[in-house]
């Protein structure tokens, strides 16, 4: 599990400060952070993941924010991972939301798609519509809330069940079309 977890069930407290350190660290470059531990004997082991971004990435959200897209990450990663990621596809940091949880990210989408009014909106002009696009069970309620629910064929089957659209080959340029 994570660190919100970890604490929430006491054992992160009995984390020594040098392993305590060393997950910042991890987190501040990027990483995402993970514990091992056993009920009664504590944590047993600390592993690091990171997101390898996916080579299109950076070319497609530069195409969306060109066309007026507004695209916002949402993630369960930690701020340093989802930065991280950010950064390298050319995302501004006011546009990331971290620490996510799947009822976080089913609010957010959510919210984004509140009625239109004719006050908002005008006589003839179109709400925002919202697209979300995932890979796992946590985006699933997200990408049913959604206008248009998009997965990645690699992803978590539950995600594929519930989007309107499955990239098979999980080519994110197929987001542009």
């Amino acid at each position: 599990g994570n660190v919100r977890l970890f604490d929430r069930i006491g054992m992160y407290a009995g984390l020594g400060d040098a392993y305590k350190a060393l997950t910042k660290e991890w987190n501040s470059t990027g990483g995402s952070v993970g514990f091992i531990g056993v009920e009664g004997e504590g944590i047993l082991g600390i592993f690091c993941v990171t997101d390898i971004v996916r080579p299109e990435a950076k070319e497609v959200v530069e195409a969306l924010l060109m066309d007026g897209v507004d695209v916002q990450m949402l993630t369960g990663d930690g701020e340093g991972a989802a930065h991280s990621v950010a950064q390298q596809v050319g995302l501004s940091g006011d546009r990331v939301h971290a620490k996510l949880l799947p009822e976080d990210k089913l609010h957010y989408v959510g919210s984004a798609r509140a009625p239109a009014s004719k006050r908002t909106y005008g006589l003839f002009r179109r709400a925002p519509q919202v697209l979300f696009c995932g890979d796992g069970v946590n985006d699933a309620p997200a990408l049913t809330t959604a206008d248009v629910g998009v997965s990645m064929g690699e992803g978590a089957s539950l995600a594929m069940e519930m989007s309107d659209v499955t990239l098979m080959d999980s080519n994110l340029h197929k987001l542009l079309y």
